[in-house]
């Protein structure tokens, strides 16, 4: 929703109205997902973010749970971002062999059940020269990452514009392996928004909003919104989604 003006392409902008959100996805770690049924490799050929909110059932799980997620086979091409052991968000990018698996330090979530949401933004650059740039965001602050098992920020163009998941549907919940799902997510996720660029550091602080999502349907970049409303239902009309088994929670983020 708009304040007093506000531009269309972006309702970001301080007293803009709040809108209706009531429900959130609910999944049980063992077989819920939902699949995006979005199949095109040209979103991760270019810059892109993620922007959702999560409310794992337990921070520091057994095994890793993805948040978003598509891979062509064992550590081929892929993209990932995930709840870790310790607590951590990590987030893979893998193209044409090149790597970009970096994770937050341990404790952005506590061990056990979770009080809140946090959100989570991921962008990631594609640069002419050189290689790609990624940022985590937590609640609306860049928070440091590191590399993991070897690779970091050694995606180029080339490799960017390279990048094949084979036809693979991006998946909610569970990450696409070929076909297969696996690392089930456990506990809630709400406001799942895909842009096709980089968003601003400012632009992450007013989606974040304090703790208060605000409607993301008029921002510009905008691709692909699942909001979750007793629905999987894409609102920025690209890619409706098919629900998988989950069940919808009346518990959302806070306003």
């Amino acid at each position: 929703m708009l304040g007093l003006g506000a531009s269309l392409l972006s309702p970001y902008v301080e007293g803009a109205i709040p809108y209706s959100n009531t429900k959130s996805l609910s999944l049980d770690g063992t077989n819920d997902y939902v699949d995006t049924n979005y199949t095109s490799n040209t979103l991760f050929r270019d810059s892109f973010s993620f922007s959702v909110w999560v409310k794992p059932d337990d921070g520091h799980p057994s095994a890793f749970k993805t948040i978003l997620g598509v891979e062509t086979g064992a550590n081929a091409d892929m993209v990932e971002l995930y709840n870790s052991t310790d607590g951590a968000i990590g987030f893979n990018h893998i193209s044409n062999g090149a790597l970009n698996i970096v994770a937050t330090g341990a404790g952005v979530f506590t061990d056990g059940a979770q009080s809140d949401f946090k959100h989570i933004v991921v962008t990631e650059e594609k640069v002419s020269s050189g290689n790609a740039t990624t940022k985590i965001y937590v609640n609306g602050v860049d928070t440091a990452h590191t590399a993991l098992g070897g690779g970091f920020l050694v995606i180029s163009e080339a490799n960017f514009n390279a990048f094949d998941h084979g036809g693979l549907e991006l998946n909610i919940g569970a990450t696409n392996d070929d076909g297969t799902q696996d690392q089930f997510y456990d506990g809630l996720i709400d406001e799942v928004a895909i842009f096709n660029k980089v968003l601003s550091s400012s632009e992450v602080t007013a989606i974040y909003n304090s703790g208060a999502p605000k409607d993301e349907s008029a921002h510009d970049g905008l691709l692909l919104y699942y909001r979750f409303e007793d629905d999987v239902t894409d609102t920025a009309g690209t890619s409706d989604g098919t629900n998988n088994g989950a069940t919808f929670s009346s518990t959302v983020p806070s306003w």
